[in-house]
């Protein structure tokens, strides 16, 4: 089941299923749909580069739909 941000949200990288960390210190953030690596969110290079919203975004399962902060 795919499931794609709203137009009112942003979407959430850590959940995706496509967003993957490297080992790279300078390029530590990465997208397997987009096939790249940032030191950004991929979200937000693909915002600032195209100037639309992540077209690939799909939830993990299982993820929660808004992550709570830990205080």
């Amino acid at each position: 089941m795919v499931v794609r941000a709203g137009d009112d949200e942003r979407p959430d990288c850590l959940h995706c299923v496509h967003y993957f960390v490297t080992w790279e210190s300078d390029r530590p953030r990465g997208c397997r749909a987009y096939e790249f690596k940032s030191a950004e969110l991929p979200s937000d290079v693909v915002f600032s580069s195209s100037g639309e919203r992540c077209q690939c975004f799909e939830r993990k399962p299982g993820a929660k739909r808004k992550p709570r902060l830990l205080r």
